[in-house]
């Protein structure tokens, strides 16, 4: 099995819920636990929360892009915007793990089993997030 699934998503928070729903529902036909869906959402929904607000500036004019790709052995999920990115090689965690904000990456890190940033041929900053597929037992 290997799918394929692109959305266009424009930058208004309102629209969060969108990448979480097609990943459920991807995710509903796995041979996974379910923690494994729910875990892999929770870093999608703050990787787009960072390219709506942060990489395009909530700019309804610039939609972020969500790639699904799903095999047998992974979920493959890769999140693009419009925005300037920033420099992910020097990024450290936050000392205060309890702030309201600043906690997104370690949130993606602890869910996922690779989290990568970079940047797409077209120059375009990207969040890619991997999780493993453990069948369940």
């Amino acid at each position: 099995m290997n799918s394929r699934i692109e959305l266009r998503v424009p930058s208004q928070m309102v629209y969060l819920g969108v990448p979480d729903a097609v990943l459920q529902e991807m995710g509903s036909d796995l041979d996974c636990e379910q923690k494994t869906i729910d875990e892999l959402g929770t870093a999608v929904i703050e990787a787009c929360t960072n390219a709506m607000e942060h990489g395009n500036l909530l700019e309804e004019s610039k939609p972020i892009e969500v790639f699904f790709e799903i095999n047998e052995t992974k979920i493959t999920v890769t999140v693009s915007d419009q925005g300037p990115g920033f420099d992910f090689s020097a990024w450290q965690p936050s000392e205060d793990l309890m702030r309201e904000r600043g906690r997104g990456i370690v949130i993606m890190r602890e869910f996922t089993d690779v989290l990568e940033f970079g940047r797409a041929a077209d120059g375009r900053f990207q969040v890619r997030l991997v999780k493993n597929i453990v069948p369940v037992v």
